[in-house]
């Protein structure tokens, strides 16, 4: 999960900046982890259903990122590469999100709403940097984010 959040937040680090030599990024591009899972969470997701689709959100993450970043290395494409980014970063935080008001599951609940805010915190503070180096590797580095999925991967190991 480490990883997927690194991905993910260097992608977003990636478009606020390239979004800041156009114009501002909006407040709104990283959505609240809470805002996709009120929609339609499942009554009562048990804790193997759960886990399946964390697992699944992850990997169609990953599947979805990983040709991205050979197209960010092309000045013609990276633009809507960025977007693409965005959208795929925005895809996975609903999905990781959406059981999560009706998980069963109490330890597991709260170590996905743990990696949410983490995300969330690490995403604003990139967003934040900007261009700054400094500022890119402080956010990356902080000890909550470098243990973000550890939990729901033990969690959910036996599952």
């Amino acid at each position: 999960m480490r990883r997927i959040l690194a991905t993910a937040t260097l992608g977003l680090a990636l478009f606020g900046a390239a979004a800041c030599a156009d114009t501002k990024p909006e407040a709104s591009s990283t959505p609240t982890p809470g805002a996709a899972s009120s929609a339609a969470a499942p009554a009562g997701v048990d804790k193997k259903t759960a886990c399946a689709n964390l697992t699944k959100a992850t990997s169609d993450f990953e599947a979805k990122i990983v040709p991205l970043f050979t197209k960010l290395m092309d000045p013609a494409t990276q633009a809507a590469t960025l977007t693409e980014l965005g959208k795929a970063i925005q895809d996975f935080q609903a999905a990781y999100s959406k059981d999560v008001a009706a998980m069963a599951d109490a330890d597991l609940k709260a170590a996905v709403q743990a990696d949410l805010q983490t995300l969330t915190t690490t995403s604003t503070a990139l967003v934040a940097a900007g261009t700054d180096q400094a500022k890119i590797q402080a956010a990356l580095s902080t000890p909550e984010f470098d243990k973000a999925g550890d939990q729901v991967k033990a969690l959910c190991a036996g599952a």
